[in-house]
């Protein structure tokens, strides 16, 4: 009797903190579903002048945006830096989850959260859900889309085939991969990476099997085959995409590492210079985050547990090494490398996690910057 009695009272107390959850996120919807609210404590938004970001468990994106400002995604904030200061957000703000940042033309910054994206104006935070029912197959690509992923449940079944979202005009569209549709689809082509435009007008998104360009016509499709490997349900898959100055697209696999695609044919170049698990018995390329390329050709790697790699070809042609290899003894003191940005004035920001930091290189060793 005792604990019956005790039920309404546990009750109350659940509904109680119920209602301030929701209080905290108040705001307005409209009919088709898009949330907005003004962030209701603008204390938790002062600027922070400490010299570096708060700790978290990694920084996963950077963004400079048209004005220059700075903006950092992690695990638990999303960030923008001034020059001057951080100011932070999370959902206490408004925001709908933390995700990847992306800058509309003209327009707000937009962060994803799984099956719900928002904007940001300056002012407040605006969401919206990408429903399963937001169907369509009609690819079509234009100068100022933006991209995001479809949701893969972690429990039960998810709806429809694998694709991507577009945000074209006001509006977002769901778009297919021209994959054959199967119980594990969605598993195998999740979205991995950020949409990567080449300079041929391609457009690239990287999944966990494969790699799939659509050049505005028809699909080019990078698969384990065309990368010359064997299935493996244990593989971590694709979780770099990046298009040199000389129009190669690189390919970094979390397992098998480094790939290259010319156009025509697919290298293994951490295979290639004997790079891969249990060739080196020491640091490797099998498990590769993050590429990017800087203003004098050298290739740029962010790796698992193995520090940040530069490759100088320039080296390779005049029969030198050319691969360096940077570690903690370096001041790489991020566990895993996530992103390497590269800012309008050519700087490389390499960003990892455990800590949750910001490099940049000094022409002979890294300096965390944030």
């Amino acid at each position: 009797m005792k604990a019956f009695r005790k039920a309404p009272q546990l009750f109350i107390l659940l509904l109680t903190i119920s209602s301030f959850t929701f209080c905290r996120y108040k705001g307005t919807t409209d009919s088709t579903g898009r949330h907005v609210v003004t962030p209701p404590h603008p204390a938790e938004t002062k600027p922070d002048t400490t010299p570096w970001l708060k700790p978290s468990k990694g920084i996963r994106g950077i963004l400079e945006d048209r004005n220059g400002n700075l903006w950092f995604s992690s695990t638990d904030f999303v960030c923008m830096f001034d020059g001057s200061a951080f100011t932070y957000f999370t959902e206490a703000d408004g925001l709908c989850g933390i995700g990847g940042v992306q800058e509309e033309y003209n327009g707000p910054i937009w962060i994803q959260s799984g099956s719900e994206v928002c904007s940001y104006d300056g002012k407040a935070f605006t969401s919206y859900p990408l429903r399963p029912g937001d169907t369509g197959n009609t690819w079509e690509t234009s100068l100022h889309d933006l991209w995001f992923h479809k949701e893969i449940k972690r429990v039960g079944r998810t709806e429809g085939p694998p694709g991507v979202y577009r945000y074209h005009d006001g509006r977002f569209t769901f778009l297919a991969f021209p994959v054959p549709q199967s119980a594990n689809a969605n598993s195998l082509y999740m979205g991995t990476t950020g949409a990567v435009k080449a300079r041929n007008g391609t457009l690239w998104f990287g999944t966990f099997e494969a790699a799939f360009g659509f050049d505005g016509k028809s699909f080019t499709i990078i698969d384990r085959e065309k990368m010359g490997l064997q299935y493996d349900p244990h593989n971590i898959g694709i979780r770099a995409l990046y298009e040199s100055q000389n129009g190669d697209l690189w390919i970094g696999d979390n397992g098998n590492g480094i790939f290259v695609y010319d156009g025509d044919t697919v290298i293994n170049f951490t295979r290639l210079h004997r790079l891969d698990k249990g060739a080196t018995g020491g640091n490797t390329l099998h498990r590769i985050f993050s590429i990017a390329e800087d203003d004098t050709g050298n290739m740029w790697f962010g790796t698992v547990y193995s520090g940040i790699w530069r490759y100088n070809p320039s080296a390779e042609q005049e029969g030198r090494n050319p691969f360096t290899n940077y570690t903690k003894k370096d001041g790489v003191n991020s566990a895993v490398i996530w992103t390497i940005y590269k800012t309008r004035k050519g700087e490389l920001l390499f960003a990892g996690e455990d800590p949750g930091a910001v490099y940049r290189f000094n022409g002979t060793a890294f300096d965390r910057v944030y």
